[in-house]
């Protein structure tokens, strides 16, 4: 890697942590609210084909809920990853399941924190956009998966009405403020061309969700979600505005529908 890309994803991660580290006590509260991230990983598991009894790493586990949903849906033994010290820490505090295994590490570097070979199944739910260099994570990843291993992810959500495909971009219209230039620290269509690169395979769906303003307000005012959308505020202004630019929303509920684009391939080596 150049300088240039070392000094970009050395402050890119460090903003990650940080901001996944103000938004521990957040993501719980939002989870007991609305479980979005235990029928996001149910979602993605059944569709990567995740079987009774496998062997998982979560990539981007956050403060373990996929895990627990793993563990309980599909009687998985889990490995959870994460960046942040403070998403760890609140999952560690909760989670008291001896087939659970957290730790503090970088995604990119697997093989630096994880000793263990053989993995069914790598996943990353809502966690690969904020990556700087996904095709460092997927092969690291590959060394870790057995053959015929599956690996999988879930992006970044996209909101839609019928005749509005971007609901989010038409909320910025409305209060005429400026939409961010990137939304994502990594595209889709780059993240997808990454996983097919390394394993030289790729399918591609999209799991869809009723969406509401309480929902979508709920979720981008954690910390770590408002910056996609405010990235140069300080939280207090991001939360103020997220409030805002979904109020907006209020003529679409009910017909507001949320998308989660994901992605899996094999590992046929």
């Amino acid at each position: 890697m150049a300088p240039d890309k070392r000094d970009f994803a050395t402050r890119v991660k460090g903003a990650v942590r940080e901001n996944f580290n103000q938004s521990a006590a957040t993501y719980r509260a939002f989870e007991r609210r609305h479980r979005l991230f235990n029928t996001l990983t149910d979602a993605l598991a059944r569709w990567m084909d995740i079987t009774p009894g496998s062997l998982v790493l979560d990539v981007g586990c956050g403060n373990g809920v996929s895990c627990e949903t793993l563990r309980e849906r599909f009687d998985a033994t889990v490995h959870g990853i994460d960046l942040s010290e403070a998403m760890i820490a609140d999952a560690k505090s909760h989670i008291k399941d001896g087939r659970i295994h957290l730790l503090v590490g970088d995604g990119e570097c697997l093989t630096a924190f994880i000793d263990i070979r053989g993995f069914d199944a790598v996943m990353y739910n809502t966690a690969i956009f904020v990556f700087p260099d996904p095709v460092a994570s997927f092969r690291e990843a590959k060394c870790l998966l057995k053959r015929h291993g599956v690996i999988g992810f879930s992006f970044y959500p996209r909101v839609y009405a019928p005749e509005a495909p971007d609901l989010i971009g038409w909320a910025y219209a409305r209060l005429d403020l400026p939409v961010p230039k990137f939304r994502t620290i990594t595209s889709w269509e780059k993240t997808c061309q990454s996983l097919r690169e390394v394993f030289g395979n790729l399918a591609t769906t999209t799991f869809e969700m009723p969406g509401s303003v309480a929902l979508l307000t709920d979720f981008f005012s954690i910390p770590a979600q408002s910056a996609s959308l405010f990235p140069k505020l300080p939280y207090t202004d991001r939360a103020k505005r997220v409030q805002a630019l979904f109020a907006t929303l209020a003529p679409w509920e009910g017909l507001m529908t949320i998308g989660w684009d994901m992605a899996k391939a094999q590992n046929e080596e």
